[in-house]
């Protein structure tokens, strides 16, 4: 008894992991890690928040990376899976830009650099992916933060439309209008918790065939059609719920959702049109100027002829600079950036476009081929492939592809989709694992049966 007051009597009341538990330790880093990589408060009243907490988080993860990259030399470690490979080409992606910034504005590589710096957030992922490699934390861990941060976020979405006026805003990031989204004012936060939410719990609905999952991800989906109002928003997550329609469900189960959705579907539809028939047509009209934009039968004006203009701009440069790109202008080496040599100009009006037109075609290849590999370790995955969290993954991963092509939002908020392709590479590891021990485990009873019968045989011969 008296050793065990001894015992208890040296552990610090102070320490963190005494007090509140390792568990509830490891979630509130895994909720940091999330909400910072994927900048959620970048949009926000308090970007300033998020600019201090990845400049923090960016040193962190300087120093583990340079803390892992010594154990693997000291250990003589230094095989690398592919995943790690893409990482380290990764790694020099700003570098790439940094030069082509150089070669065309003459902007010295240091500046060039150091305004990708937060592209390096993406190394936040692989902070996770080690510490389930270790056992440190465990996938439903993962899942559970990843869900409980799509929840906060669309909740904090939701308080923001509706009880403050986004037109405060107007002349920051945080807020906007268009005329062809009929002029309203309306908040620019960041969609990729809201796709994740939306995907997640539809695959949960109609994997664990459970209507009450419908109802939370139309609280997601709900969000993006009538309160972001944004077209290419809108595109990405039904498009990616559509893809998983498609591909994931026999046609059976097509057609009996398609039986069950019909009339709720044609129901809202219908009271949209009869209650408010002046939100019926600015959706009409929204997606009828893009159509017209895209096919070129529109008369540009306003923010489509400046888009229009940007996309002349960064056409011209990538035919001038095609392999590595023209990089992006630090604010902080002349003032206004790109604008200062380009007049009004930002890649990221230009979606794909801009992509090319910073990273060059070696550049912007080396980016998107992330969403090649995490299709190549989903295809392979044979034994799990029916996860909830693993299947909401790749089609976030195929959502957050279709809205890089009208934004340059992979660059961005470029760990959005990197974790999400790390992630998908743990199970993919995980199955391999899975799939060897079920081999071993048939080997076994191979062998058994060999032996039983070799036995029998025996026993045969000596009557």
């Amino acid at each position: 008894m008296i050793s065990r007051l001894k015992a208890s009597s040296t552990i610090d009341p102070l320490r963190l992991d005494y007090i509140l538990g390792k568990s509830t330790l490891l979630a509130i880093f895994l909720f940091f890690n999330f909400m910072v990589t994927f900048r959620v408060l970048l949009v926000s009243v308090v970007p300033e928040v998020e600019l201090v907490a990845e400049a923090l988080y960016e040193a962190i993860i300087l120093l583990y990376l340079v803390y892992r990259l010594s154990l693997r030399v000291v250990s003589g470690n230094l095989r690398l899976n592919s995943l790690e490979l893409y990482l380290i080409l990764m790694f020099f992606l700003p570098v790439i830009a940094a030069n082509g910034a150089r070669a065309e504005f003459g902007q010295p590589m240091i500046y060039g650099i150091l305004t990708f710096r937060d592209f390096y957030l993406i190394f936040g992922g692989l902070i996770v992916y080690n510490m389930l490699r270790t056992n440190t934390v465990t996938i439903q861990l993962v899942e559970k933060m990843l869900v409980l941060t799509a929840w906060i976020n669309v909740l904090m979405f939701y308080f923001m439309s509706l009880f403050v006026d986004p037109r405060q805003f107007i002349e920051t990031g945080l807020a906007g209008a268009n005329d062809a989204k009929g002029g309203d004012v309306y908040f620019r936060f960041n969609m990729a918790y809201i796709f994740f939410g939306s995907i997640y719990y539809f695959v949960k609905a109609f994997y664990r065939k459970n209507f009450k999952y419908l109802i939370l991800g139309a609280v997601f989906l709900f969000y993006v059609t009538f309160f972001r109002f944004d077209r290419t928003s809108m595109a990405s997550v039904f498009g990616a719920l559509a893809m998983f329609f498609v591909t994931a469900l026999t046609p059976r189960r097509q057609l009996m959702w398609i039986l069950i959705g019909f009339i709720p579907i044609l129901f809202l539809v219908t009271s949209v049109y009869f209650v408010s028939p002046e939100l019926f047509e600015q959706y009409y009209l929204m997606f009828a100027d893009a159509f017209a934009t895209l096919l070129g039968t529109a008369n540009a004006e306003g923010e489509e002829s400046v888009r229009l203009n940007e996309l002349r701009i960064a056409l011209e440069h990538i035919e001038k600079n095609p392999l590595i790109g023209n990089g992006k202008v630090s604010n902080q080496w002349v003032e206004g950036g790109y604008s200062h040599f380009l007049g009004f100009f930002y890649a990221s009006d230009v979606g794909i476009f801009g992509q090319i037109f910073m990273y060059g075609f070696i550049g912007a290849f080396l980016l998107y081929f992330q969403f090649l590999l995490s299709l190549n370790y989903a295809l392979k995955i044979r034994h799990i492939k029916r996860n909830v969290f693993l299947v909401s993954l790749k089609f976030m991963m195929f959502a957050i592809m279709l809205d890089s092509i009208t934004n340059g939002y992979l660059t961005i908020y470029a760990a959005q989709s990197v974790t999400a392709l790390i992630l998908i590479y743990h199970f993919y590891e995980k199955d391999l694992i899975i799939g060897a021990e079920l081999r071993e485990k048939k080997l076994e009873q191979s062998k058994i049966l060999i032996s039983r019968q070799k036995h029998l045989d025996e026993n045969h011969e000596a009557k």
